[in-house]
């Protein structure tokens, strides 16, 4: 068994899946006096204007491949956040986030469907091993375990993460990592503004009454003060622009099915930040120990070769076979290229 060596995109994968970590006691703390919709489009488009700022010369030469690509990752995370967060409206946060968990398991099944990407045994293993963490991290205590409408829509938006992250280790590996991130985020900003535009439209025609519950909190007016101001720039500086460089630039060199297993650790990461913002309380006790292990524990056997060592000891002794043959046949065996 011989570890991977990749550890550089890993280690981007990882701080990333870090970096998101912390935003979840922040995000919890806005959207307790913000609309929704209003705080994603506030973010999502602070992040594309600077992004713009900063790369502005890869924005003016995107051409249709490269925006087709930066949109279809952008309507994919855009409709995928925007599930989520109409779904917490109907389901419980536990059991949103326990859904939201899923996106692991399911990468390799949607990279085969899409790239016909069959992963390696230790990909399956650390698969199952991280998702049995992941479960153990964050599935609800409760008595509620049924089924509702909340649940259909997160895993509507499961469904889109797991789609985006087997596209991206496609468009990252094929374009330029700035410009991908720039035209990706630009999308999601626009996708935000013409949803947030629209509601606020439609409620001074119509009314508030009018709008569907998942968007009833939309109305609320947009609270302001000095921790709601830091901890915007924060999600959309180092969490929005920071966090998609960096997942671009690692998942163009690494799989789909392997930069899924790190990212399970975001509950892992969560809980950490949780504890040690909000309190002992937010932690789980041994299961919440037992589950950050079992990620920990995927992680490590994804990173091994157990794949590639199969194949090359049956190459070698398809070779081996060879040369015998050919030796019982009392010739030389032909020279090769090939160094085994």
């Amino acid at each position: 068994m011989r570890l991977k060596s990749n550890w550089a995109a890993d280690g981007a994968l990882m701080l990333t899946t870090l970096i998101w970590g912390s935003t979840f006691f922040m995000a919890k703390d806005i959207l307790g006096v913000w609309p929704p919709m209003a705080y994603m489009f506030v973010r999502f488009t602070g992040a594309a204007l600077l992004l713009a700022a900063m790369f502005p010369r890869r924005l003016a030469e995107a051409r249709g491949a490269e925006w087709r690509a930066g949109a279809t990752l952008g309507l994919l995370m855009g409709v995928g956040f925007g599930l989520q967060a109409a779904g917490q409206v109907y389901t419980t946060a536990s059991k949103s986030a326990f859904v939201t968990g899923l996106t692991t398991p399911l990468v390799p099944f949607v990279a085969y469907l899409i790239l016909r990407a069959r992963p390696g045994v230790e990909n399956l293993l650390g698969v199952v091993f991280a998702s049995l963490g992941g479960l153990l991290i964050l599935a609800p205590q409760g008595a509620d375990t049924s089924v509702n409408l909340g649940d259909m829509l997160t895993l509507g938006a499961i469904a889109l993460f797991a789609t985006h992250i087997t596209l991206m280790s496609v468009y990252a590996r094929r374009y330029d990592v700035r410009q991908l991130t720039v035209l990706q985020i630009a999308c999601i900003a626009a996708l935000f503004s013409v949803v947030w535009v629209g509601l606020r439209v439609w409620t001074s025609f119509a009314g508030a009454d009018a709008l569907p519950a998942a968007f009833a909190r939309e109305t609320l007016p947009l609270v302001w003060s000095g921790r709601i101001l830091w901890q915007l720039v924060y999600l959309a500086t180092v969490a929005t622009v920071g966090a998609f460089l960096l997942w671009t630039w690692g998942q163009a060199r690494t799989s789909a099915t392997h930069a899924a297993i790190i990212f399970s650790l975001e509950p892992v990461f969560a809980t950490a930040f949780a504890v040690a913002v909000i309190g002992a309380s937010e932690w789980m006790g041994g299961r919440g120990w037992v589950g950050a292990a079992l990620v920990f524990a995927g992680i490590i056997i994804s990173e091994t070769r157990w794949s590639e060592r199969r194949e090359r000891k049956a190459a070698r002794r398809a070779r081996q076979k060879t040369d015998d043959i050919v030796r019982e046949a009392g010739t030389s065996p032909a020279p090769t290229l090939i160094s085994w």
